[in-house]
């Protein structure tokens, strides 16, 4: 087997399966700490186990290292199994049986078997995919039972979703092992995973109604047919109401830490303009002074230490304006966003043009930090992973929003820089970058298509501006 290294697409849509299937891994850890239902932990530990097989293919993809392909048929194999006795533990059937440790074992010998043992595909592939269907088919038959004793329209779907997900494995020698549904294939996995979530979500639901119809009976009391629909429509809305008062809190949360990030910046800049620089002041003072008195022999060293304090006093101004932009508190917006981009020319050679509506443009102190720090994220990339030359800055005030592009002539996000992490290494600054501006209610639109550029748009409300 010899791999090669993933597609942009592809690696995208085996994280969007990851972080779905860890979604549905915590969706059943929550269900577990609320319920303490057995088999709420083993789906949270099933679906843990899948997202781990992922990582370990993506792995496998970009390195071509055969352990980390090793390990992702171990756990696809201990994932079904895992799925199967979540469903035993559902049907009151999980009881263990010393042979069981047979089926745990299959996975790690018959692995590394067809690794490094054989050379034929579909002989190395068969009995893993056969065991893999044949646990899945397992399982989408006791849900199948459970349907036919009770008519739960959610093992109804369980033991749909899992009979088709079991067929499905059976075409991976023949189809996707082969690049056939290549990135269509994380596309249905995720299908699967979210169809199975779904399938619980509504045995937890039907179990509510159920032990609601249960406690009426015992009172004596026969409500309406639909009233007990009502009661769960209630307990829905109170779930998505204080799933809006969470994400309110979150957004509050992520605007106090980054209004807690600047008041740190601040600090350190003027600690570095009050403290540190003064001290390179007198230094260079005394300094000028010892050379005055000093032998010729020595006055080129002198000289030299006085060169070097000149440096350093620069350094220490350039951090602190980078920490703090003073023009921003004293003359505004434009020409604080002007001053950055003359200073980004000067040090990078870049031809940036910068175009603005007016320099009396106003908004408050949130906005126009904001808008400062997102043009300073913004340049900073492209000087260090553009391969640019040429930028053009606008800001602008359209239809109520004060509105900042940045577009640069660079080569892009191709898939080989995807490869080698550069667009990673830019995220972590973009996303602080969201952060700051969804902590105003703004946005932030990003496109880069290969070989053509990158152009960043920060979009802010004007009801901010002032």
């Amino acid at each position: 087997m010899n791999p090669t290294i993933a597609s942009l697409s592809e690696l995208n849509a085996a994280v969007l399966q990851a972080v779905v299937t860890l979604g549905s891994a915590a969706l059943c850890a929550y269900l577990f700490q609320k319920y303490r239902r057995d088999y709420f932990r083993w789906l949270s530990i099933a679906w843990c186990a899948y997202a781990l097989r992922i990582g370990c293919i993506v792995l496998f993809l970009t390195t071509g290292a055969s352990g980390w392909l090793f390990a992702h048929q171990i756990l696809t194999g201990w994932t079904a199994l895992a799925l199967l006795w979540s469903a035993l533990a559902f049907a009151q059937y999980a009881r263990w049986r010393w042979w069981y440790i047979f089926a745990l074992a299959f996975p790690v010998a018959w692995s590394y078997v067809a690794i490094y043992q054989l050379d034929n595909f579909l002989l190395a592939a068969g009995p893993a995919v056969l065991f893999l269907s044949l646990a899945t088919l397992w399982t989408g038959f006791v849900f199948l039972k459970h349907w036919r004793a009770t008519g739960s329209r959610g093992a109804a779907l369980l033991a749909v979703v899992l009979f088709t997900w079991g067929v499905h494995h059976l075409d991976y020698p023949l189809l996707r092992a082969r690049g056939a549904w290549n990135p269509w294939g994380y596309y249905l996995d995720i299908f699967f995973v979210l169809a199975t979530s779904i399938g619980i979500v509504i045995l937890v639901l039907e179990e509510m109604d159920q032990g609601l119809r249960t406690l009426l009976a015992i009172s004596g009391e026969h409500p309406p047919p639909r009233q007990a629909d009502a009661n769960i429509d209630r307990l829905l809305e109170r779930l998505n109401a204080n799933l809006v008062a969470r994400t309110r809190e979150l957004e509050l949360l992520s605007a106090r830490l980054v209004q807690q990030h600047e008041e740190e910046r601040r600090r350190v800049a003027l600690a570095l303009h009050d403290q540190t620089a003064q001290v390179w002041a007198a230094v260079k003072l005394h300094l000028g002074t010892l050379r005055e008195v000093a032998p010729q022999p020595l006055v080129p060293r002198v000289d030299r230490m006085l060169a070097l304090v000149d440096d350093g006093i620069r350094s220490i101004r350039s951090v602190t304006a980078h920490l703090r932009p003073p023009l921003l508190d004293e003359l505004g917006l434009v020409p604080a966003l002007r001053a950055l981009v003359r200073s980004f020319a000067e040090q990078s050679e870049l031809k940036i043009e910068f175009a603005a509506p007016s320099e009396s443009l106003v908004v408050s102190h949130d906005v126009g930090l904001a808008l400062f720090r997102a043009l300073q994220e913004a340049l900073s990339n492209v000087v260090r992973h553009a391969d640019a030359s040429a930028v053009s800055v606008k800001l602008s005030a359209v239809n109520g929003e004060v509105v900042l592009s940045v577009e640069d002539n660079g080569r892009g996000f191709s898939p080989k820089a995807a490869v080698e992490n550069t667009p990673r290494q830019a995220g972590i600054g973009l996303s602080g970058m969201r952060e700051r501006i969804s902590a105003l209610n703004g946005s932030v639109t990003l496109e880069a298509p290969p070989n053509v550029g990158v152009s960043v748009v920060v979009r802010l409300p004007i009801s901010h501006a002032t």
